[in-house]
């Protein structure tokens, strides 16, 4: 009797243990939503606004929320259940991973459609009311764009799979004989020169299987070993520009170098226009190569308030994004209230200026308003002069 009572001491004390964890669980969580409540609280719509923040609302409210359901007792948790209606995992998983891979496949953007259509399919399975035909549909878009994208091992998996739900499914039984005979081709080939070197590398992931001789082996879909090569589209210079930008945009690329900066300069400048002695605009040399003027103040707040007004109101300033990027130089500038950002498209010769390629990154947090105005070189002989360098 006194060991039946120790191993029920043992149990309870290990029951005790376990409830203070949960409760601790239960504490922390019940912190942290209160120190985001407390934050937003006067502010709901600048906390809302800001992405990581939203990111994070979304989160507890699919995930933690249903977690802590959980540990708490079951009236608790159908009070929850019945007085609130919690987003769950199917309102961003599956339909819509397929909806936006098939329209890159359609515009041929197959680089995005690949990863997509792949999120799809991992997805589609955790979807209860999903029928065998939309896992079919997804096989056979996956089909084409990872074809596309020069992964004819892995395209033949796919159609494979598709015959191993619906064996009499035509376009898959072509594919396979398609690909099967670029698959032969490619190992002839391959003996003749006694050499198979299929190792290629992007900006995703590396090929992660080979032809060896004769035989080829697959690796089944659900490997997670099983990579494929997904390059994106365009040039080397595209790509360098794109991943620069990108850069930029996230914030993670500095600006220009010490060099660069120290030729940028302000000053007032008039032109000895009549209008201006008194008055001169603020310029800022912001850009060396190509040169890139900002006008600051040129807009009037009276002007600005005026023309929201008229347009939609309440709108804010760009508080994070927005920046204009020249991706051949690197240089970049954020949007200020109330300036003009200005420069030449055009050498002093009449050629286009590539070196102003320009792109804009996305406005996160705030709003921005732009207005281009284009000053035609016609007409402007004796403002900027005609040069014989093509370059000038």
């Amino acid at each position: 009797m006194l060991g039946t009572e120790v191993e029920l001491t043992k149990q309870l004390k290990t029951y005790l243990e376990e409830e203070n964890k949960r409760m601790d669980h239960i504490k922390k969580f019940l912190n942290l939503i209160e120190s985001q409540v407390s934050r937003a609280k006067g502010n709901e719509e600048k906390y809302s606004s800001n992405p990581i923040n939203s990111f994070l609302l979304i989160k507890h409210l699919t995930i933690e929320w249903n977690h802590i359901k959980t540990m708490v007792s079951p009236d608790l948790s159908k009070i929850i259940d019945k007085q609130w209606l919690f987003p769950s995992l199917e309102d961003y998983i599956g339909h819509e991973c397929y909806a936006i891979g098939r329209a890159a496949l359609v515009t041929k953007d197959f680089y995005h459609a690949l990863m997509w259509l792949q999120e799809a399919l991992d997805r589609i399975d955790q979807e209860n009311n999903t029928t065998l035909i939309s896992k079919i549909n997804i096989l056979n878009n996956l089909v084409h764009a990872t074809f596309q994208q020069g992964n004819i091992e892995h395209a033949l998996v796919l159609a494979e799979e598709i015959l191993s739900i619906d064996p009499g499914h035509v376009e898959a039984k072509k594919n396979k004989i398609h690909y099967e005979s670029l698959i032969n081709k490619h190992t002839l080939m391959a003996e003749e020169q006694e050499k198979v070197d299929f190792k290629t590398t992007d900006d995703t992931d590396s090929i992660g299987n080979s032809l060896k001789q004769s035989s080829i082996q697959y690796v089944s879909m659900n490997n997670k070993n099983f990579q494929v090569k997904n390059q994106r589209p365009g040039t080397n210079l595209e790509l360098k520009s794109r991943q620069a930008l990108e850069e930029i945009c996230r914030q993670q690329h500095a600006q220009l170098s010490k060099k660069r900066q120290a030729t940028l300069f302000c000053r007032y400048r008039h032109n000895n226009h009549p209008y201006l002695i008194l008055i001169p605009v603020k310029e800022e040399k912001v850009l060396d190569e190509p040169a890139v003027f900002l006008f600051h103040d040129v807009v009037s707040d009276s002007d600005i308030e005026k023309i929201k007004a008229l347009a939609v109101p309440r709108m804010s300033d760009v508080e994070w994004g927005g920046a204009t990027f020249f991706p051949l130089f690197g240089g970049y500038v954020t949007p200020k209230k109330g300036s003009t950002l200005f420069w030449y498209n055009l050498h002093a010769s009449g050629e286009a200026d590539y070196r102003t390629l320009h792109a804009a990154c996305p406005v996160l947090i705030g709003n921005k308003w732009i207005a281009n105005k284009w000053i035609h070189e016609y007409g402007q002989e004796f403002r900027r002069r005609c040069s014989l360098d093509p370059m000038a």
